[in-house]
C-alpha cells in the first residue's frame, strides 16, 4: 500500500509544479485574486484503534482522513480564472506518510496544499472509511436506544471520538450472560450492591441505600428476579426487602412491574408489617383513591384486604372507614368497584354496615352509572355476596327507585336482574310498586323492556298489568315501543284478557291500518 501512495505523491508533485508555472505566467498580464491561507498539516495525536479485527491499513486510512480534514483550498474565483487555460484535475485523496511526505504538497515539503483551484475526488479507501464510521455510529445509537428503553444506560464518552459526550450503554444487557454486568457504573453499581444485599452480601454498605431496591422493583428485568427472591426467600430476606421498599409502597402499587413485587410481598408479611402498610395507605385519602382507580393498584389493595382478613383483624375498622368514606367514588369506577365486593365478601356485617348504607342510600346514582349498575347486580348475587341481609337491603332500595330506574338506559338492567332472581316476594313487591305507571313505561324505549320482562313471568297475574295498559290503549297501539308491549301481552294472557285486547284493537283498526306500528300488531295477531 505504501508503494501505491508513493506513486500518488509523485503525481501530486508534478501536478502542483505545473500549477505553479501556470500561476506565474498569468500573473504578468492580470493580478491574481487573493487565496485562502493554507493550513499547516498537523499529524493526528490519537490513532483509532479497534478490537474488531481490522488491520493497520484501516488505521492509516483513519489518520489520512483526519489529516485531510485540515486542508484548505483556494478561492473559487481562482478556479474560474484558471478554467480558461486548463481543465480542472480530478479529485484525488492524499497519502499519509512520515517525514517530509506527511502531507499533500507540490515539492515533497510539509507545507500542506500548494497551488489553488484543484478539486479532489474521494478514493475507494475514503469511502470505505466513511462507511465504517457510519456503521459504528449506527451501532452505538442502537445500543443507546435499546438501553434507554430499559433504563440501563450510563453516561460516558467513547474513545473513538464518534459519540463524544453522548450517553451510551457500555454493554448490551440483552446479550450479556453475566447477571452482575447489567449495570456497570453510577446508578447501576448501587443496584448491583442492592441485589447482592438481598442474597446476604455487603450488608454494611446497604445501610444508607434504601432507594436501591425501589429501583430494582420498578425495572422490567430485575423485578422478576426480585419476585423470585421473595417467593423463595426466608423471613430474614422478606424483612430486608420490606424495610427497603416500605416507604415507596404506594408508588409501587401502581407501577407496571412494582405491583407484582408488592402483591407477593404483602402475602408474605406478618401482622406488624401489615399494620405499617395500612398506616401508609390510609394516611392520604386522595392517594388511596388514585391507587384504587388504577388496575394494578386495585389488585394490590385486594391483596391487602385478604391479608388483613387472615392476619390482622384489628385493622378492619381502619381500612373500612376509609373505603366507606369514598364508597360512592369507588362504586362508579371500573377497577375500584371490585373492592366493595371484596369487603362484603370478606368482612362481617358489623364492619360493613357503614359501607352498605353508603351503597344503599346512593342506589339510584350508582345504578344509572355504567360501572355502578354492574356493581349493583354483582352485589345482588348470592355467590358473590353470601350475606342475605346485605342483598335484602339493596333489593329494597331498587324496588323503591324502580320507576326511575326503568326509564334509564343502565338502571333498567338492575330492575330486570331482580326479576330474574325468581324471588316471588320480590316480584310481587315490584309489580305493586309500578301499578299506575305501566302505560308510561311501555312508551319508553328502556321501560318497555322491563314491562315485557314482567309480562313473561309465570308466577304473577298479568291482569294487573294489562288493565293498567288498557287505560292508554289507543296511544300504545300506534307507539313505536308500546306496540311490542301489546303484542307480548296478547301472547302471555289468558282468553278473558285477550277478549278485552281484541275489543280495543277492533275499535282502532282503521287508525292502525294507516300506521306502520299498528300494521305490525295486525300482522302479528292475524287480525
Amino acid at each position: 500500500m505504501d508503494n501505491k501512495f508513493n506513486g500518488e505523491r509523485n503525481i501530486w508533485s508534478t501536478a502542483t509544479a505545473a500549477e505553479e508555472n501556470i500561476s506565474t505566467a498569468s500573473s504578468s498580464s492580470q493580478s491574481q485574486p487573493p487565496r485562502m491561507q493554507s493550513l499547516p498539516f498537523l499529524p493526528p495525536e490519537n490513532h483509532i484503534h479497534r478490537a474488531n479485527g481490522f488491520s493497520s491499513h484501516d488505521s492509516d486510512l483513519q489518520t489520512l482522513e483526519s489529516s485531510f480534514g485540515g486542508l484548505s483550498f483556494a478561492d473559487s474565483s481562482t478556479v474560474r480564472q484558471n478554467s480558461t487555460r486548463r481543465r480542472p484535475r480530478p479529485r484525488r485523496f492524499s497519502d499519509v506518510g512520515g517525514g517530509s511526505s506527511s502531507g499533500v504538497n507540490g515539492a515533497g515539503g510539509d507545507s500542506g496544499v500548494n497551488g489553488g483551484g484543484f478539486s479532489f475526488r474521494p478514493s475507494p479507501y475514503h469511502r470505505e472509511l466513511e462507511e465504517l464510521q457510519s456503521f459504528n455510529q449506527n451501532q452505538q445509537r442502537l445500543l443507546y436506544q435499546n438501553n434507554c428503553v430499559n433504563q440501563s444506560y450510563g453516561y460516558d464518552t467513547l474513545d473513538n471520538g464518534f459519540l463524544n459526550g453522548v450517553p451510551y450503554a457500555p454493554r448490551n444487557h440483552v446479550s450479556d450472560q453475566n447477571p452482575w454486568g447489567y449495570y456497570t457504573d453510577g446508578f447501576g453499581s448501587e443496584i448491583n450492591n442492592a441485589w447482592r444485599s438481598i442474597n446476604g452480601y455487603n450488608q454494611d454498605q446497604m445501610e444508607n441505600r434504601r432507594g436501591s431496591l425501589y429501583a430494582i422493583a420498578k425495572d422490567a428485568v430485575w423485578s422478576k428476579k426480585l419476585v423470585e427472591t421473595i417467593y423463595q426467600g426466608t423471613k430474614e430476606t422478606i424483612d430486608t426487602i420490606f424495610d427497603r421498599i416500605i416507604v415507596h409502597i404506594c408508588e409501587l402499587m401502581v407501577d407496571p412491574y412494582g405491583s407484582d413485587v408488592v402483591m407477593l410481598l404483602i402475602g408474605k408479611c406478618c401482622s406488624e408489617q401489615i399494620i405499617q402498610i395500612v398506616d401508609l395507605v390510609t394516611q392520604d385519602m386522595f392517594q388511596f383513591v388514585n391507587i384504587c382507580f388504577d388496575l394494578r393498584g386495585t389488585a394490590a389493595i385486594q391483596e391487602l384486604l385478604d391479608s388483613i382478613h387472615k392476619r390482622a383483624n384489628d385493622q378492619i375498622p381502619r381500612i373500612m372507614d376509609l373505603i366507606s368514606s369514598v364508597g360512592l367514588q369507588l362504586a362508579r369506577s371500573s377497577n375500584a368497584r371490585s373492592l366493595i365486593l371484596s369487603c362484603f365478601r370478606l368482612f362481617p356485617l358489623s364492619h360493613c354496615r357503614y359501607l352498605l348504607e353508603v351503597v344503599a342510600q346512593h342506589c339510584y346514582e350508582i345504578s344509572i352509572d355504567q360501572n355502578g349498575c354492574c356493581l349493583y347486580q354483582q352485589c345482588l348475587d348470592k355467590n358473590r355476596v353470601p350475606n342475605p341481609e346485605i342483598r335484602q337491603r339493596l333489593i329494597s332500595e331498587v324496588i323503591s327507585h324502580a320507576l326511575r330506574l326503568c326509564l334509564n338506559c343502565y338502571g333498567n338492567y338492575v330492575v330486570q336482574y331482580i326479576v330474574e332472581l325468581n324471588n316471588q316476594h320480590v316480584i310481587n313487591a315490584l309489580v305493586r310498586q309500578l301499578i299506575g305507571n305501566y302505560a308510561h313505561l311501555a312508551r319508553n324505549k328502556y321501560g318497555s323492556h322491563a314491562v315485557q320482562k314482567l309480562l313473561r313471568l309465570r308466577g304473577i297475574d298479568t291482569r294487573l298489568i294489562v288493565v293498567d295498559l288498557l287505560s292508554q290503549i289507543d296511544t300504545l297501539l300506534l307507539d313505536p315501543f308500546g306496540n311490542y308491549v301489546i303484542q307480548t301481552a296478547w301472547f302471555v294472557s289468558k282468553d278473558d284478557v285477550r277478549h278485552m285486547l281484541r275489543y280495543h284493537i277492533e275499535l282502532n283498526i282503521r287508525l292502525m291500518r294507516c300506521n306502520k306500528f299498528g300494521n305490525k300488531i295486525l300482522e302479528k295477531l292475524n287480525i
